[in-house]
């Protein structure tokens, strides 16, 4: 019995990367743009960045 050598190689192709976006705002305008692919960091950055950005009002 023989095997595939074909079915050994490795996909080549582009990996997708997913990355997520998260705005922080002041008043109408948009303060900072996280981008990350790691969605919890992501949301923990924006939440603390709103934090600072709303303590120098």
């Amino acid at each position: 019995m023989g095997v595939d050598s074909g079915s050994d190689a490795p996909n080549d192709g582009p990996q997708q990367v997913i990355i997520y976006r998260f705005s922080v705002n002041r008043g109408m305008a948009i303060a900072l743009v996280i981008e990350t692919p790691d969605w919890y960091s992501g949301l923990l950055q924006s939440a603390l960045a709103r934090v600072r950005i709303e303590g120098l009002n």
